[in-house]
Parts: structure tokens; C-alpha cells; sequence
């Protein structure tokens, strides 16, 4: 067979190898949307977009949270969950991170921070956005909320504060695993593991390859999840520093 024919035989089979490629990656790693529902949520929190992300607060916030998403999760999805925050006085940062992936905008936190100076920060993510939120936290010492998510080291002798929530019917990160991993949180962490909740249950970007069905209405589960997250952040008296006073 001549050079020629050969070459007019594989450019076919080269031409599906790579469609077959692309269309791998786009289904392995195709991002997951927020649901119209959670930008909604957004807009009635008059949230507003920032170089950093998508800031919901009120005007005189006690504390910032900055969150970190999950992989390629639209950062918005977790408006519904978060926005309550700041109708209890507390600040949230819903985090954009490079390529949808948290580990790549790490200091994301930090450039929200900068927005609040005088604000006592803490830091939170779900799944991934988890890992990258463990990590700084561990540098910077701050306080740590994880959902569905662990450290990547073990941070097991540090003492942070940490809220670690977890679901029963999690496909991605099931009981067995997400116990044997929570010995790497830091000292004094509460562990919930709540029951009917799966992996996506945390926001609203619709259901996530390899996951199991939520079990409970998820507008129930995110009251649940609320709850347990207003209780560990008033449990920190944090608050901002009085105004300086004028100089008489």
C-alpha cells in the first residue's frame, strides 16, 4: 500500500480517535450550571459579582465567609444553601477558581478578605473546594467548613475551629470513607453525617455522575445544613472591631 493511501485510510480513524476524545473529556469534565433557582436566590440576596466572586452581605457583616466550590461547579449553585448567612449578620464569598477547579485559585479567600480588612475570616468548600479550603485554613489558622470534603493532610494536631458536614447517601464520598477520613481533621471538629443527603444535595446544579438519590426534599436538608452552620458560626463569637472613636 502506498504512503498515499495510507494516509487517506488513517486521517478518517485519526478524525474519530479525536471527536472520541473530546467527547470523553466534555462528559468527564463538563461543568455543572447553576440552576436557575440558585441564581435567583443570588439576586434576592442582592448579591453582586466581584473580581473574585459572587459576594452576598449585609451592610455591617460580623464575619466573611469565603467558599470554595466544588470541581467544575457553577460557584452561584450554593446561593440557595448560603444566602441565609447573611440575613444572620455574616458575610459569604461564593468563590470563582480557575478552570472551575479550587486547588488552582487558593488565595481566592484572600482577595475576598481584602474587600472586608477589619472582618474576622474563615473558610469553607464542598468536596474539592473542601480540600483547597483545609489547606489554607491550616496555613492561615482560620476557622474551616466542610461539606462532603476532608483535608489532604493530616491536620489531625491542629486546633481550628471546624464544622465537617457529610450525607448518609453520599455516592462520591460514602459513610465508611468519610469516617475513615475524618480523623485528618483538626482537634475538636464536629462531624454530622446527616441522613437522605447525597453529594449534590450541598447546592443546586442538578444530579452528579456516580451519585446516589437525595432522600429527603432538598429544601428540608439545606434548613438541616443552615442550622447546623449558623450554630458553629455564632458558636465563634466572631465580630467585627468597633469604628475607631473620633479624636476629640
Amino acid at each position: 500500500m502506498s504512503a498515499k493511501r495510507l494516509f487517506l485510510y488513517l486521517l478518517p480513524a485519526a478524525f474519530l480517535l479525536a471527536g472520541l476524545v473530546a467527547g470523553l473529556g466534555f462528559y468527564f469534565l463538563r461543568p455543572y450550571p447553576a440552576e436557575p433557582l440558585a441564581r435567583e436566590a443570588f439576586q434576592r440576596a442582592g448579591g453582586v459579582e466581584r473580581p473574585y466572586g459572587y459576594l452576598m452581605a449585609p451592610k455591617a457583616p460580623k464575619a466573611l465567609l469565603a467558599f470554595y466550590p466544588g470541581a467544575r461547579v457553577d460557584p452561584q449553585a450554593y446561593a440557595p444553601l448560603l444566602a441565609p448567612l447573611k440575613e444572620a449578620g455574616y458575610g459569604v464569598a461564593l468563590l470563582k477558581v480557575p478552570s472551575g477547579i479550587a486547588l488552582l485559585g487558593k488565595e481566592r479567600a484572600l482577595e475576598a478578605a481584602r474587600d472586608f480588612p477589619t472582618l474576622p475570616l474563615l473558610v469553607g468548600g464542598h468536596s474539592l473546594g473542601g480540600v483547597a479550603a483545609a489547606e489554607l485554613a491550616a496555613r492561615e489558622k482560620l476557622p474551616l467548613l466542610l461539606f462532603a470534603s476532608y483535608p489532604e493532610g493530616d491536620l489531625s494536631g491542629e486546633a481550628l475551629p471546624t464544622l465537617a458536614l457529610f450525607g448518609e447517601e453520599d455516592g462520591l464520598l460514602p459513610p465508611s470513607e468519610a469516617w475513615e477520613r475524618a480523623r485528618r481533621l483538626p482537634k475538636g471538629a464536629r462531624v454530622v453525617f446527616i441522613p437522605g443527603l447525597n453529594h449534590a444535595g450541598f447546592g443546586a446544579y442538578g444530579p452528579q455522575r456516580g451519585d446516589r438519590p437525595l432522600r429527603r426534599p432538598r429544601e428540608a436538608l439545606w434548613r438541616e445544613i443552615q442550622g447546623e452552620v449558623l450554630l458553629f458560626l455564632d458558636s465563634l463569637q466572631l465580630s467585627a472591631p468597633p469604628p475607631p472613636q473620633a479624636v476629640r
